[in-house]
């Protein structure tokens, strides 16, 4: 039960953000990434993760997307904040998450379950493949040194 009361603590701390803090939180709410944030700013990248950092300090949360949640149904009004990219209207089974203040996930990258097993499936045999490229190629390299007799403990290859 820490994390409803740590939320409902930081509901009441969210008076206390700086504007640009806000703003920030805003941004990381419509899915935006920390540079694009500092370049709608006119901030340095550090700058906006030093505001965010801050503002997740005065809010007793542990993620920025937690911070921006809070912020934006605190304001109740969302018409500055655009509607985060890869979220759907409705929540599928697999975008629920119960340590979440709202229950939700966002699917960023916005994948079915068939997509990220072709995906990851994909990841795997490209890891098997670099695999058996450096052992093809250790193989030949040692063909080389085994076809040309040369033996790496003779005296011009010591030092």
């Amino acid at each position: 039960m820490p994390g409803p009361v740590a939320c409902d603590m930081g509901i009441h701390r969210i008076d206390e953000l700086t504007e640009r803090q806000k703003q920030c939180l805003r941004g990381i709410y419509a899915n935006l990434s920390i540079k694009e944030i500092g370049q709608q700013l006119d901030l340095s990248p550090h700058t906006v993760t030093e505001h965010l950092r801050d503002a997740r300090r005065l809010l007793g949360v542990s993620r920025s997307m937690q911070a921006a949640r809070l912020l934006v149904r605190q304001e109740g009004d969302t018409r500055d904040v655009p509607m985060p990219m890869g979220v759907a209207v409705e929540a599928a089974p697999a975008d629920i998450d119960a340590a979440s203040p709202t229950g939700l996930v966002r699917n960023r990258y916005n994948l079915s379950a068939f997509k990220r097993i072709g995906l990851t499936v994909a990841v795997a045999f490209s890891a098997l493949a670099f695999v058996g490229a450096l052992i093809v190629g250790a193989d030949a390299i040692n063909r080389v040194f085994v076809g040309y007799r040369i033996d790496i403990s003779d005296p011009p290859y010591r030092k």
